[in-house]
């Protein structure tokens, strides 16, 4: 079933225009260190902008940018991409790279990646250029029909977001994957390890409906989008035979983007099945390929070491024996942030220490009772310069040790006799080392002399500690090498090819190591004095990570419920011999890899020297992106403008009108946001009409403020610091009262008189009113703002830090001018988990408990020439914003879900979750002075003024509220909707009461 609507065209439009400024929208923006000087190649097709002293890579790069510029484009467009910037980050640490709008652009963070199931046999930078650039054609086909006029109407912005809407995100990175293992040697396409949760699924009965598929979930663990897009987009090609088919698709689809579900129609029309058919259809043809593959296997004998009490998806990866034969593993999963736990034979947890944001780089090591790891680390104010370090805990003395600091190491093994690591170095530059580090300073050792341009990974010690073994990645592919710590002599064990060898490991005379061989990833042992090869592992859906004693191995085993750490005998006259392995291997890549005809792409990258001159940041800060309408993602207001942002993100600048739907006023404004610099310098005028229950006027105000946001984070918790002051001119015209209105906030409320002997009287109503005249002038202003946050990493489950706390304050003066005014809010909220699991971990890993605070003050009486700053305070539920002196508020809350109920009402409403709130808010006002009359308050007049007096009051607001965390129409963003039960206490304002009010929590990405 489709639907063509107008009601959900209207929801469809509204969709891509909310995506369009989250996708380039945020308040600081990753910029290089401000001494960065950068340097630009120019090719026909790219701009590669690159720092000073990576001129190598950047020329290899361009070059190779240069040869699959065409090939990789063909079967996706009609036209190439006009010429594209390529940002190339070495400050970075973390592995990764993206192509967006708005600026148009790319960027490749060009450390190679550690784990050899991500990079397999490719180099780094190779992999990465074809997979981007094959991002950059789509968006370059994204521009078709409809969806090209949105860009001359609107700019970059609307036409990434129109195009998100109008295909769904498996078919970019499944593409992309498919265009990745089309052409090079490896590709994640051909590695077992990336679709093992997706295989493993489907064969042990978890065939999840598209909608789950596609949207995932909170009670399964469902691979991400670019596993099912791969395999989509795999069948699909194949199933066709047509090498033009996604051009096809995606052109129709981009050229009618506000047309609900427009690629499914479009798929249909090109391949004559609507998009669940397609799904349907390639889960059909991948299960039984699957089960085939596995069909007579005997999985090997082993003992678990780790159990599980329920079914949850967690894994236990990456095994190590610690001295006393307890092992220690890495533990995630969908209830269970990231944490290496110590494990008896029984599978008992003894210990824990929860880790900062890893590296995964697909090993621990252990030495004793100490483990050692990588962990990113940020530099406080410069987001594009991150570090992977070394840390280590010790679980006989509970120490955790930063190791090294600043540091750019990927991988690490202990020695044996723990006074020393190994680990890979990549530099700046571009090169990459094994050095070997002091285990107790961090401090360098040794640098081997070895081929700096091939890359490294998982360097492991032997077990008598005089050689170290690792994978060596070269153009012509992996290896796996042998140095000498002494002489630092290599020699090569297994030579380079295609297999995508890991996790190697010396013991004697055996090399142990993971590889998918057989077509599914196995243990395997070679003996480096016959060279003779042995299949150790026969496992269902495969085996990682292996660690060796003289009479067992332990290592990490997949099954349904996620990765196991399991133990058998290490027994070498068990092994099965290479050549007596059955045969598993298979291949759904060979026809669209024809279809292609580009698989040996990268032999035929040319050695050439292109020109590099210096680029400008300065001359290229102002870059016009977009135009026209966005929402803000607050959903209140609508903006209309033009932006600007520079492509190393140091410049961002806008000039346009904003409309508060909720005030309903607008003003006009321009500002311009320097980030280049330590501090951020942030530069603003605006002018409009302000607009309260009582009054009107207009300001022109002009705004300059300093900011130094700081990210702290070098541990488990994510911690910003942020501190601003700005100084603004602001002009008052035009202030008067509105139209039927006396003053003040038109609120009233009963008053009992009584007698000097507290005898009870006449009952009056008593309004506060404000009988001031009204003036213009002008006001110089201050802002100083704090903010701080300290969160505890989550799992994938909590929707809140379990432990964390967030502090902001916000000071706001009158200076200088015609005006007084002034106003101190403080507001704070503290995370902690149920307090049932304060006594037992393992319970209510879900469940939050938390608060929200706040205390306001600020000027509040008849002043003529007082201006009262904005509410800044959280308000208790059930009551409108207080505008008191002093207020004080307390708001508690325990939220938990009830349910996952994966429940999807056709192609329209995917409810993921279903959660529970209880709360408590209690306000306090100051003491108010108030004037007031016994006259009804439609025929009040200054004149009928009897008396004042004063009042406080408290305001108390109790209930429950009931969420749901939804997609609709298949769009991954998840909302959350919900409906409040409050009922409030009454006080000299409110009359109380029970009410119900709709909730609209927000978009979760």
């Amino acid at each position: 079933m489709h639907f063509k609507s107008a009601q959900l065209a209207i929801l469809s439009l509204a969709f891509f225009l909310f995506t369009s400024v989250n996708i380039s929208a945020q308040d600081v923006m990753d910029t290089n260190p401000a001494s960065t000087k950068w340097k630009q190649i120019k090719t026909d097709g790219f701009k590669v902008i690159y720092p000073e002293g990576f001129e190598s890579k950047a020329n290899e790069v361009a070059t190779i940018l240069e040869t699959i510029r065409e090939p990789a484009a063909k079967t996706m467009g009609d036209k190439l991409p006009k010429r594209i910037p390529i940002i190339l980050q070495t400050n970075n640490s973390i592995s990764n790279g993206f192509v967006t709008l708005g600026p148009r652009r790319s960027e490749f963070f060009t450390m190679p990646p550690q784990d050899y199931n991500f990079i397999g046999s490719n180099k780094w930078l190779p992999l990465l250029a074809v997979h981007e650039y094959r991002h950059i054609a789509q968006f370059n086909r994204s521009k078709s029909g409809v969806n090209k006029l949105f860009y001359y109407l609107f700019g970059e912005n609307t036409q990434a977001a129109a195009a998100v809407v109008s295909a769904p995100r498996w078919f970019w990175e499944g593409d992309a994957v498919l265009i990745e293992t089309a052409m090079t040697q490896s590709g994640r396409g051909r590695i077992p390890s990336w679709n093992r949760v997706f295989r493993t699924n489907l064969l042990e009965g978890k065939r999840f409906n598209y909608n789950k598929q596609h949207l995932q979930s909170f009670r399964d663990f469902v691979p991400d989008h670019y596993r099912l897009g791969y395999y989509m987009n795999a069948h699909i090609r194949n199933r066709t035979g047509d090498a033009d088919i996604f051009n096809k698709v995606s052109k129709s689809a981009f050229s009618l983007p506000f047309v609900p579900f427009t690629f499914s129609n479009s798929l249909n029309k090109h391949t004559d099945s609507f998009l669940v058919n397609n799904y349907e259809s390639m889960m059909d043809d991948m299960y039984g390929v699957w089960s085939e593959q596995i069909a007579d296997l005997q999985p090997t004998e082993h003992h678990e070491v780790s159990q599980r009490e329920r079914n949850i998806y967690t894994d236990y990866a990456t095994p190590q024996y610690l001295e006393d034969g307890t092992i220690v593993a890495f533990k995630s999963g969908l209830n269970d942030i990231g944490q290496i736990v110590r494990l008896d034979k029984e599978g008992n947890e003894l210990d824990r220490v929860v880790t900062g944001v890893m590296n995964t780089t697909g090993m621990l090591s252990a030495v004793q009772y100490k483990v050692y790891w990588n962990e990113y680390e940020f530099h406080p104010r410069w987001g594009a310069k991150t570090y992977s370090v070394i840390k280590s805990y010790d679980f006989a003395s509970k120490e955790l040790n930063r190791v090294t600091k600043k540091t750019r190491y990927s991988g690490v093994s202990v020695s044996p006799d723990g006074y020393q690591l190994v680990t890979t170095l990549n530099t700046e530059s571009g090169e990459n080392y094994l050095v070997v580090l002091d285990a107790m300073s961090g401090n360098e050792v040794k640098r081997f002399d070895l081929d700096p341009a091939a890359e490294y990974g998982m360097a492991t010690w032997s077990a008598d500690g005089n050689s170290i073994v690792s994978l060596k990645i070269t153009d012509g592919g992996k290896s796996v090498i042998k140095v000498n710590v002494k002489s630092g002599l290599a020699t090569t064990l297994i030579e380079e090819g295609a297999e995508n060898i890991g996790n190697p490991v010396l013991k004697d005379n055996y090399l142990v190591y993971s590889s998918p061989y057989n077509g599914i990833d196995n243990l395997y042992a070679m003996d480096i004095n016959t060279n003779e090869k042995f299949q150790i592992t026969r496992s269902k859906y495969g085996a990682y990570s292996p660690d060796l004693t003289d009479n067992s191995i332990v290592y990490s085993n997949h099954s349904l419920y996620g990765l196991n750490t399991v133990e058998m005998e290490f027994n070498p006259s068990l092994w099965t011999p290479i050549d007596q392995a059955t045969d598993r291997n298979i291949d759904i890549s060979s026809s669209y890899v024809e279809q292609e005809n580009n698989e040996h792409i990268m032999d035929e990258v040319p050695d050439k020297e292109h020109t590099s001159k210096k680029y400008s940041k300065m001359g290229h800060m102002f870059n016009l992106h977009s135009w026209g309408p966005f929402l803000n993602t607050d959903a209140n207001t609508l903006k209309a403008g033009l932006f600007s942002r520079d492509v190393l993100s140091t410049t961002r600048a806008s000039v346009g009108y904003t409309y508060d739907a909720v005030d309903g006023t607008g003003f006009t404004s321009a500002n311009i946001s320097y980030q280049g610099w330590f501090p951020v310098i942030d530069l603003q005028y605006d002018f409009g009409t302000r607009r309260t229950s009582t009054y009107e006027w207009e300001e022109k105000t002009t705004n300059v403020g300093l900011s130094i946001p700081l990210n702290l984070t070098n541990n488990k918790f994510f911690e910003s610091l942020t501190f601003s002051n700005s100084i603004g001119i602001r002009e008052i015209s035009n202030f008067e009262r509105r139209s039927g209105t006396l003053g003040g906030r038109d609120r009233f409320f009963n008053v009992q008189l009584v007698d000097e002997n507290d005898v009870p009287l006449d009952t009056i109503r008593v309004y506060q009113v404000d009988t001031r005249e009204l003036d213009n002038g002008e006001m110089i202003f201050n802002t100083f703002t704090v903010r701080y946050s300290n969160f505890l990493k989550r799992s994938p489950r909590n929707f809140e830090s379990l432990w964390g706390q967030s502090f902001v304050f916000e000071q706001k003066n009158a200076i200088s001018g015609d005006f007084t005014g002034s106003l101190t809010g403080v507001r704070a909220v503290l995370y902690f988990p149920s307090p049932i699991n304060w006594f037992d971990r393992n319970l209510f890993k879900t469940h939050s408990l938390n608060f929200r605070l706040g205390y306001q003050k600020r000027n509040v009486d008849a002043d003529i020439n007082l201006y009262s700053f904005q509410n800044v305070i959280f308000k208790p539920r059930g009551y409108s914003y207080p505008n008191e002196e002093v207020f004080r508020t307390v708001m508690t809350n325990y939220e938990f879900p009830l349910l996952y109920p994966d429940l999807a009402l056709g192609p329209v409403l995917n409810i993921k979750r279903i959660r529970l709130n209880t709360f408590f808010d209690f306000g306090e006002d100051n003491v108010i002075e108030y004037l007031y009359t016994a006259e009804p308050f439609n025929n009040f007049q200054p004149n009928d003024l009897i008396d004042s007096g004063s009042v406080s009051s408290q305001y108390i607001s109790y209930g429950t509220e009931l969420t749901f965390d939804i997609n609709l129409m298949r769009f991954p963003l998840d909302l959350e909707v919900g409906v409040r039960w409050v009922t409030t206490e009454s006080n000299v304002w409110n009359e109380g009461g029970s009410s119900i009010e709709i909730i609209f929590a927000g978009v979760n990405f």
